[in-house]
């Protein structure tokens, strides 16, 4: 029960027309995985809904070897390395043929539906499942520096389509806002080997942000999402040389 394992086929939807896995659909899938394995060991939506509270996501690192194309079959392996009641680190590899394609590392808030705000989980866990001395990514999911300077690329307004089921933009699709802001050459020539995430704030049906990019510094580029002067997003994308 503390490992998590699902398997899942690469489908035309979910690929760039390259054949590789849109960052968007490898980021879903991640979440969808750790969605089941809470679920399964008993803090999931289902049971979280209850007690009018959720998992939301704060911060994700994903470290890109090489990415799944379409038609592939790959393992998803997720597990829960600490937990502290308001808090939850878990990690993740996708994996082809044993070998390890993509490492990530996430941290989640407990959420208050009601108040909107962090919260103490109100359902009792059994420790169990905690894995605390097995890691995945080489580095560790962090915060992303915001103090720097940016250019306003893209603008956005919040669409039904963009929400979930906690009634706010699902956090897949600030990334994948970003991700169509840029130039496609950039997405799809192979070069992104890891993408660094910190969601900060909601955002709700209607309202419009900004979608900002800085220049690229040692071999680092930085985007966020801006509403009313204030980031609600920040994404970090390091790219190897080609």
């Amino acid at each position: 029960m503390g490992i998590f394992e699902k398997e899942n086929w690469m489908n035309f939807t979910q690929c760039y027309s390259n054949g590789q896995v849109k960052f968007s659909e490898l980021n879903n899938l991640l979440q969808l995985a750790a969605s089941e394995h809470a679920e399964e060991i008993g803090f999931g939506y289902r049971e979280m809904l209850k007690i009018k509270q959720s998992w939301v996501l704060s911060r994700m690192l994903i470290e890109v070897d090489a990415l799944p194309r379409y038609m592939e079959k790959i393992t998803i392996r997720t597990w829960i390395q600490e937990f502290t009641g308001t808090r939850s680190l878990r990690n993740f590899e996708v994996i082809q043929h044993d070998k390890v394609l993509v490492r990530a590392s996430s941290l989640w808030v407990v959420f208050n539906m009601a108040t909107r705000r962090a919260d103490h989980i109100a359902i009792k866990t059994d420790y169990d499942h905690v894995l605390g001395d097995r890691y995945s990514t080489r580095e560790q999911v962090a915060k992303i520096d915001g103090n720097i300077d940016f250019e306003k690329i893209a603008e956005h307004q919040i669409k039904l389509s963009d929400l979930d089921i906690v009634n706010h933009a699902n956090n897949v699709k600030y990334m994948e806002w970003c991700f169509d802001a840029m130039n496609p050459k950039e997405v799809l020539d192979g070069s992104i080997k890891s993408l660094e995430m910190n969601f900060l704030k909601e955002l709700k049906f209607g309202e419009v942000v900004d979608i900002n990019k800085s220049e690229e510094k040692d071999g680092y580029t930085t985007f966020n999402i801006e509403k009313d002067g204030r980031i609600h997003f920040l994404m970090k994308v390091g790219r190897r040389k080609i």
